[in-house]
């Protein structure tokens, strides 16, 4: 088999995984925003309901995990790597944010509970800038 015929085979792959991945990211984002929203503004925090939504929220967010998984597997191994580094300086840059943030509120430097869902737009801004940056250094 030709490089360039291996190539096109790759890039195939990676285009087929996407689909799912897009497809499950946003049903996960649904779910979430159901679980959130739901019981204040649709079924008035009914614990049963609520509940459901968690179970259905685990379980679209594995089926993400799963696709994102197939998609790693269809990428070529430089993308691979560009994609762990990517990952690697998120969830760094996530832990040591998540640490300190945590205990700005028990040493009395911020007033508010910390927000656990405030840590996923860090993880998203680092995954993007490692992404760039993975990018920059490898291609």
């Amino acid at each position: 088999m030709k490089d360039s015929s291996l190539c096109s085979d790759m890039n195939q792959a990676a285009q087929r995984t996407v689909k799912p991945l897009m497809l499950w990211t946003g049903l996960w984002l649904l779910s979430l925003a159901l679980f959130t929203f739901g019981p204040m503004f649709i079924w008035d925090f009914n614990t049963v309901l609520t509940l459901i939504m968690l179970v259905v929220n685990v379980l679209v967010g594995l089926k993400m995990i799963l696709a994102n998984k197939a998609h790693l597997e269809s990428l070529d191994e430089l993308q691979q790597r560009i994609m762990l580094e990517a990952m690697a300086l998120s969830l760094g840059v996530t832990m040591i944010a998540g640490a300190a943030y945590g205990v700005c509120h028990a040493v009395k430097l911020i007033e508010h509970q910390p927000n656990a869902s405030s840590l996923l737009f860090v993880m998203g801004i680092t995954y993007g800038l490692g992404t760039v940056m993975s990018r920059r250094k490898y291609l």
